[in-house]
């Protein structure tokens, strides 16, 4: 924990060689490899694999996110590790005991999910800070995380020859993210004063074009079916801003979006960013002025992001031939496309300007519908998810996870263990009996549960005829296809099947390794509380 390791020299350090150095200072018996890699599928087969874990004895979770705790926790289950998974949040905190063979995983109980702003409320009618700082977080996301992201993308499928990608355009061709990509390099500053300028124009858009556009689709006095008022608690009228070049707020603005395209573009930043030195070249902006058009405007909460921003994917030669002028007028007659910086997002490295921009624009978007502002250090808290750790969670958590580590050593029965919720605010602290490995009755009298994989140990003349003959022998069923991962390795209603039988497994799996897990189903119907096929366990063949 950081409250107890961490001190000033160590900012900007990373967490997992600090822990290591100090530790070791208090400690120096102790054996500590400490590693900087992310916990994900990029890692599974180069670090986190079966030489890794064949070296461990356990795992001990402190990790910050759910994708990562599920993550670890199949790699526990593959390699049948025992994991104490544990965390806090504030004056919260949870330990739960994984063994194999033992207990259920940690993926087989799920947490409640923790409810989205809706997407209509945060587009178009936030009505507290929280909603205008999540809107202008989703806001650097989308300018210099994702679109800079899609961009590399997509000259990395595409390329690198970009005029053999313009003349496909010219000839209508459709080419995903080419709308992107053109719009992207139209727009593209080329000197700090045309980021400025650029800076400027996403000003008008977000803050006075944007609120103009929803009161024209809702004006004031707009009246619901049922007479009662549209603009009423908590929906909140937005009132357009005009940009004032004495108003700092809206200076910050300009200058934070300004320094984060110079990065995304590739564009010198100059010196002296003051504010004195933005005014001239605010002013001298070309500002497009307001034009009315009809937009569609969600205000029905049920819908969801990807269903409200779903588009045709249809495009006319018309627009083929305008993305090709785009990007070819970006080429300036070279075949190598300008590269772009995507940014990742750094709450706690303030001269990135990352915690500017989403200040400013937060308090910007809370002054179109008059709501109080918030200081720099609230929206970096909110924006960054950060939950003031409470030093009395931290010790509590880590002292009970110590006690099921020596339970998981002395391989103690599973009424020994214990799986601890608590809640230091309350006080609230509870002790239950970690959820035994649920058994699944299968074909025949064979029964498994998730900690299971079925064994089939072949030789280098051992077929697929062989593979799918044993099955049916050790398993009691009759195998209908065999899958390595999304792979088809044999699907028997297809006609070309056939000839796969008297082919060896060792030429028809790209081996890795001793052995591959492979996914076997059937169209066996399984008899009266018995499993579906779609429950049954993994195969795991050995090659030798």
């Amino acid at each position: 924990n950081r409250q107890f390791l961490f001190r000033p020299q160590h900012i900007q350090q990373p967490k997992s060689t600090t822990a290591a150095e100090v530790t070791l200072s208090m400690n120096k018996d102790l054996h500590i490899r400490a590693d900087q890699h992310k916990v994900g599928p990029d890692t599974a087969q180069t670090v986190y694999n079966a030489q890794f874990f064949g070296h461990i004895d356990m795992v001990v979770n402190a990790l910050d996110n759910l994708a990562a705790r599920l993550f670890m926790d199949s790699l526990c289950v593959t390699y049948l590790k025992p994991l104490l998974e544990s965390g806090t949040l504030g004056p919260k905190g949870h330990v739960q005991v994984i063994v194999p063979h033992l207990t259920e995983s940690y993926a087989s109980q799920r947490d409640p999910t923790d409810n989205d702003i809706p997407y209509c409320t945060l587009k178009s009618f936030p009505s507290n800070m929280n909603h205008a700082i999540q809107w202008a977080r989703e806001k650097f996301g989308n300018l210099f995380e994702i679109k800079p992201a899609e961009y590399k993308k997509f000259w990395q499928e595409n390329g690198p020859d970009a005029q053999e990608v313009v003349k496909r355009l010219e000839q209508g061709a459709s080419i995903d993210k080419a709308r992107l990509v053109g719009k992207l390099l139209e727009r593209r500053p080329h000197s700090w004063m045309e980021c400025v300028a650029l800076a400027r124009v996403k000003f008008e858009k977000y803050f006075n074009h944007k609120s103009r556009r929803l009161l024209d689709a809702f004006p004031l006095d707009t009246k619901l079916t049922d007479g009662s008022l549209f603009w009423q608690s908590p929906k909140r009228p937005p009132v357009p801003l005009v940009f004032d070049g004495r108003n700092d707020m809206h200076l910050d603005f300009v200058r934070a979006t300004a320094r984060l395209l110079a990065a995304v573009y590739g564009v010198p930043v100059p010196q002296d960013c003051s504010k004195d030195s933005l005014i001239g070249m605010v002013e001298a902006a070309a500002v497009p002025a307001y034009q009315s058009k009809k937009v569609d405007i969600v205000t029905d909460e049920s819908v969801r992001r990807t269903d409200a921003e779903k588009k045709s994917q249809e495009t006319s030669l018309e627009d083929h031939a305008l993305y090709a002028q785009q990007i070819g007028r970006a080429l300036e007659g070279g075949n190598t496309a300008p590269k772009l910086s995507a940014a990742v997002f750094e709450k706690d490295d303030d001269s990135n300007g990352h915690i500017d921009f989403i200040t400013a624009a937060a308090n910007l978007r809370a002054a179109n519908y008059q709501i109080d502002a918030a200081s720099r250090l609230e929206v970096k808290r909110i924006a960054g998810k950060i939950v003031p750790a409470i030093a009395t969670t931290t010790a509590a958590v880590a002292g009970l996870v110590s006690i099921e580590l020596i339970k998981t050593v002395k391989k103690s029965a599973l009424a020994d263990y214990k799986n601890t919720f608590l809640n230091m605010a309350i006080p609230f602290m509870i002790f239950s009996e970690p959820g035994q490995a649920p058994k699944t009755k299968s074909f025949g009298n064979l029964s498994f549960t998730l900690w299971d994989k079925w064994e089939v140990r072949g030789s280098a003349e051992f077929t697929l005829a062989d593979f799918l003959a044993e099955v049916e022998k050790k398993f009691g069923f009759t195998p209908a296809a065999v899958m390595d991962g999304a792979a088809i390795v044999y699907m028997g209603m297809l006609p070309n099947s056939a000839k796969k039988l008297t082919k060896p497994m060792q030429k028809l799996l790209k081996a890795k390794g001793d052995y591959i897990d492979l996914i076997v189903t059937t169209t066996d119907e399984p008899a009266e509380g018995e499993s579906s096929q779609e429950s049954l366990p993994l195969i795991r063949y050995y090659f030798q």
